[in-house]
C-alpha cells in the first residue's frame, strides 16, 4: 500500500478548509483546485495554507488520495468528474467520499470510481471542524479503507468500520438524524411558541424542567449559517430511513424547517458572520418574521 503524502481536498469550504489546515499542520501536503470556486472558498483555502493547483487533472495527478468534503447534492457529480480523469490517466487513485449521503448513493459512487479504475472509500464525518475541541471522526469503510486510515492522528481520527461500502455513510446518517434533526425540532418548537403567544412561558418551563435541552436550543442562534447545507442532508437521511424500514417523513419535515431558516433574515449568515450578540428571542423573532 502506497504511503499517503499529498491529500487533495474538494472543496476547502467550512469543513474542508479546516481539515486541510489540520492535515497540513500534521505533516501532509494539501492541495486543491479552486477553479470556478467562490471568493469565500478561495479565502478560506488561503488562510488554511492549502496549495491551489489550477488544473484539475494536474491536481489528480499530484494527489495520493482525494477527500470529497462538499454538500451531498454535489457529491455524485464530483465523483464523476474525478472518475473521468482517473479513466483518462489510468491512475488507480483512492477517492474518499466524506459527504453526508445515503448508503445507496455511496454504492453508486463506488461503482463510478471503480469502473474508472479508481479505489473508492466510503466516508462519514462526525464532529465539528478540527481545532474546535475533539478532532472530528472520519469513519471509513470499504475494501480500500486502510488507505484512509493513514490519515488517523493527522488532526483527524479515522475509525475503520470494515470492508463493506455504505457502513460509514450509514453511521453518519443515523448520527446526523439526531444531532441535526434535533436542531430542526428546536427551531420548530421555538417558532411555534412565539407564534402561539406563549414563548416566555415555554422558556420558563424549559428552564425549570429541561435545562439541558434549553441549553441546546441556543444553537438556533447560529442555525442560519448551517441550514442551507443541511437541507439535502435531511433528504438523504429520509431516503436512508425509508430504505431501512423506518419512516422517511421525520426528516422530510426537518428539510422543510431548514428551507424556512435559509429563506429567513438570518439565512445569509455564515460561521464567520453570525451575530453573536443576538439573543435567542431575537433570533426566533426573525424566524417568525419569515413565517408571517
Amino acid at each position: 500500500m502506497e504511503t499517503v503524502k499529498t491529500v487533495a481536498i474538494l472543496s476547502p469550504g467550512d469543513m474542508g478548509s479546516n481539515v486541510g489546515r489540520a492535515l497540513r499542520e500534521n505533516g501532509l501536503d494539501v492541495i486543491t483546485c479552486l477553479t470556478e470556486r467562490t471568493a469565500r472558498t478561495r479565502e478560506l483555502s488561503e488562510v488554511a495554507g492549502i496549495t491551489d493547483v489550477p488544473d484539475f487533472a494536474e491536481m489528480i495527478d499530484r494527489a495520493d488520495i482525494v477527500l470529497s468534503v462538499l454538500v451531498p447534492e454535489r457529491a455524485v457529480d464530483v465523483s464523476r468528474q474525478v472518475a473521468a480523469v482517473i479513466a483518462e490517466t489510468g491512475k488507480p487513485l483512492p477517492f474518499a467520499d466524506c459527504n453526508p449521503v445515503a448508503p445507496a448513493v455511496a454504492l453508486q459512487m463506488a461503482a463510478i470510481i471503480g469502473n474508472a479504475g479508481g479505489r473508492y472509500i466510503d466516508g462519514g464525518i462526525i464532529g465539528g471542524p478540527p481545532g474546535r475541541g475533539e478532532p472530528p471522526r472520519f469513519y471509513a469503510s470499504g475494501p480500500h479503507e486502510a488507505i484512509m486510515g493513514q490519515l488517523d492522528g493527522h488532526g483527524i481520527s479515522v475509525p475503520l468500520m470494515g470492508g463493506e461500502v455504505g457502513r460509514a455513510s450509514a453511521i453518519k446518517m443515523c448520527y446526523a438524524s439526531l444531532s441535526k434533526g434535533a436542531a430542526a425540532l428546536n427551531a420548530s418548537a421555538l417558532i411555534s411558541a412565539m407564534n402561539l403567544g406563549i414563548y416566555d412561558e415555554f422558556i420558563a418551563e424549559m428552564e425549570s424542567s429541561q435545562e439541558g435541552v434549553l441549553r441546546n436550543m441556543q444553537g438556533v442562534n447560529s442555525l442560519g449559517a448551517k441550514a442551507f447545507r443541511w437541507i439535502a442532508e435531511m433528504e438523504q437521511i429520509s431516503a436512508t430511513f425509508g430504505s431501512a424500514g423506518a419512516t422517511p417523513y421525520l426528516h422530510k419535515g426537518a428539510a422543510d424547517v431548514f428551507r424556512h431558516v435559509t429563506a429567513s433574515p438570518i439565512g445569509h449568515e455564515r460561521p464567520e458572520t453570525v451575530d453573536t450578540s443576538r439573543t435567542l428571542r431575537e433570533t426566533v423573532e426573525l424566524l417568525v418574521e419569515k413565517s408571517d
